[in-house]
């Protein structure tokens, strides 16, 4: 009796598993399938289904720890704000394209980050890197660090908004989608900076 009830509750686990990560996995790879093949037919969506099925079971992905605290008022304010920073961030390359003078100078900043998640971690690197006028040149997880290229950057002021820029997008994902631990470390102050 007590091993039929150890694999009634295995099996349960493992739906509640699948339905939580595998579901929503196999949905958006047949999203993508259909959006790569630009078709919405039921045979596109149906082999979409096949192709995602055989991906997630043929190379399954090791289990990532996702945080079950979801803000939405903080996530919506997360899009809106990051939103505002690309558009914005989008006219200032373009000026700086179009200018007489060009580029004159641009600079390679280093972000203390706060987070230890790896996850929120790669979240506000994706999030910082597709704003426009930067990109992530080298991430060092383990001491919780980017290394960012910033175009035109002539003044001081400059960098410290890049570097305020970058931690503040990282704020932003971490009260939208952070864990609990996440939230703590937010509020302690930042490590000091050695090489």
């Amino acid at each position: 009796m007590t091993d039929a009830r150890t694999r009634r509750i295995a099996n349960a686990r493992r739906i509640a598993v699948a339905w939580r990560y595998d579901v929503p996995l196999v949905l958006g790879l047949t999203v993508l399938w259909a959006l790569l093949w630009g078709s919405w037919t039921p045979l596109t969506l149906l082999c979409g289904i096949v192709v995602a099925l055989l991906v997630t079971q043929a190379l399954p992905l090791p289990a990532v720890p996702l945080s079950s605290r979801f803000s939405p008022l903080h996530f919506v304010w997360f899009l809106v704000v990051w939103s505002g920073l690309v558009v914005a961030a989008s006219f200032r390359v373009a000026w700086v394209a179009f200018r007489p003078r060009g580029v004159r100078r641009s600079s390679i900043v280093l972000v203390q980050m706060h987070t230890t998640s790896e996850m929120t971690f790669t979240l506000a690197t994706l999030a910082v890197s597709l704003v426009p006028g930067s990109y992530v040149a080298d991430v060092d997880l383990r001491r919780r660090r980017l290394l960012l290229h910033v175009l035109d950057t002539e003044r001081r002021e400059q960098v410290e908004h890049a570097k305020r820029e970058a931690l503040g997008i990282e704020t932003m994902v971490i009260r939208a989608l952070g864990s609990k631990q996440d939230l703590s470390e937010l509020s302690e102050p930042l490590p000091e900076v050695t090489r």
